[in-house]
C-alpha cells in the first residue's frame, strides 16, 4: 500500500545563476535550512536570449544546454552535500526568471526564497532591481537576500529589526523572536521618529519599549534605539545603527500600509535592500501569514495594541 501522509521536510528555494550572489545564497540557505530542519532546492532559469535565436535554435541544441546546467548544478551540491546532512535537490527550467522562481515556490510550498540582491550599479540596479521587488512583493514566503560578501559561520547573533507603526509589527516580533531563540541572537530594535515629533507622547517610541519588553520575556537580549529624523535618508539612519551594533541579519516588512506618518519601512524598502550588507529578511503581509511559513505565534495581539491618546 502506498503511504501517503509523509511529511515534507520545509524547503529552501535557492535561485541560482553560479555568480558570487549565488554562492553567498546558498551558503545563506545552508544555515537556514538547518535551522528549520529543511531541505535546499537550486533553481537554475534558463532564459531566451531572444526570439529569433531560440527560434532556430535545434531541440538537440536545446537538450545539450540543459544537460550542461544540470551537470554543473550537481558539481555545486556536491561539493557542499559532503559538508553537511542537510538534502540538496536540483531545477532546470525555461522562461521569465521571476515567473519561475515565483511558481517553484508555490509549487514546492517553500518557506523562504533566498537570492542574490540587485547590484549596487546604476545600470544594473535598474535591470536587476525590479525583477528582485517583484519576487519580493509578489512571493508565497519571506524572501532573503544577500549580497556576494563573504558568509561568515555562526552568523545571526545580532538582529536589526526596524520599527514603524504599522500593524504587522506583531508579526515581526515574533519572526525576531523565532530567530533568536535559536541563534541565541541579541535583537536590536531601531525606530525613526518624523520630525516635530512630541518624543514624550510618540507612539512609535512607546512601540518600541513594548516591543523591547515582550522580547525579554520571552528570554532575548535586546536593544530599543529611537532616532529624531535628519537630512539623512531614513535608510540610511537604520543601516547606520545595524553596523554600529555589529548586525548581521536585518528583517523587514514591505507592506503597504503608508497612511501613518511613522511607517517608512515600506517606502524606503528597495533601498534598503539595495545598500544593506548583511543578509535583509523581507516579508509581507500575505508572505507572514502563509499557513505553510515557519513562523511562531508565541503571543496575544492584544500586547502591540498602541491606544492613541
Amino acid at each position: 500500500m502506498i503511504k501517503t501522509n509523509i511529511e515534507k521536510k520545509p524547503t529552501v528555494l535557492v535561485p541560482y545563476d553560479f555568480g558570487p550572489k549565488a554562492k553567498a545564497a546558498l551558503q545563506e540557505a545552508i544555515k537556514v535550512a538547518k535551522f528549520i530542519k529543511g531541505e535546499v532546492y537550486l533553481l537554475s532559469v534558463i532564459q531566451s536570449s531572444n526570439f529569433l535565436t531560440e527560434l532556430f535554435k535545434s531541440e538537440k541544441q536545446q537538450r545539450e544546454d540543459r544537460r550542461m546546467v544540470e551537470n554543473n548544478l550537481k558539481d555545486v551540491i556536491g561539493a557542499v552535500a559532503e559538508k553537511t546532512d542537510l538534502d540538496f535537490h536540483f531545477i532546470v527550467e525555461h522562461g521569465n526568471p521571476a515567473e519561475v522562481i515565483l511558481e517553484q515556490a508555490e509549487i514546492l510550498k517553500a518557506q523562504y526564497i533566498i537570492m542574490g540582491k540587485m547590484s549596487s550599479t546604476i545600470s544594473a540596479f535598474h535591470f536587476i532591481g525590479p525583477l528582485t521587488m517583484h519576487i519580493i512583493a509578489s512571493a508565497p514566503c519571506p524572501v532573503i537576500t544577500v549580497s556576494e560578501n563573504q558568509i561568515n559561520a555562526g552568523r545571526f547573533e545580532n538582529i536589526l529589526l526596524p520599527i514603524d507603526l504599522s500593524k504587522q509589527t506583531l508579526e515581526k516580533i515574533n519572526a525576531a523572536i523565532s530567530w533568536a531563540k535559536y541563534y541565541k541572537s541579541t535583537v536590536h530594535v531601531v525606530g525613526v521618529v518624523k520630525r516635530g515629533t512630541n518624543l514624550v507622547s510618540s507612539r512609535l517610541i512607546k512601540k518600541l519599549e513594548k516591543a523591547k519588553w515582550v522580547m525579554e520575556q520571552e528570554g532575548i537580549t535586546v536593544t530599543a534605539q529611537a532616532y529624531l529624523e535628519d537630512d539623512r535618508p531614513i535608510e540610511d539612519v537604520i543601516l547606520e545603527h545595524g553596523k554600529s551594533m555589529n548586525a548581521d541579519l536585518m528583517m523587514i516588512m514591505t507592506h503597504q500600509e503608508l497612511s501613518l506618518a511613522d511607517n517608512y519601512i515600506g517606502a524606503v524598502a528597495q533601498n534598503m535592500i539595495k545598500k544593506s550588507e548583511i543578509p535583509t529578511l523581507s516579508f509581507t503581509s500575505q508572505a507572514i501569514t502563509n499557513a505553510n511559513n515557519l513562523i511562531a505565534n508565541f503571543l496575544p495581539v492584544e500586547l502591540f495594541e498602541v491606544k492613541d491618546k
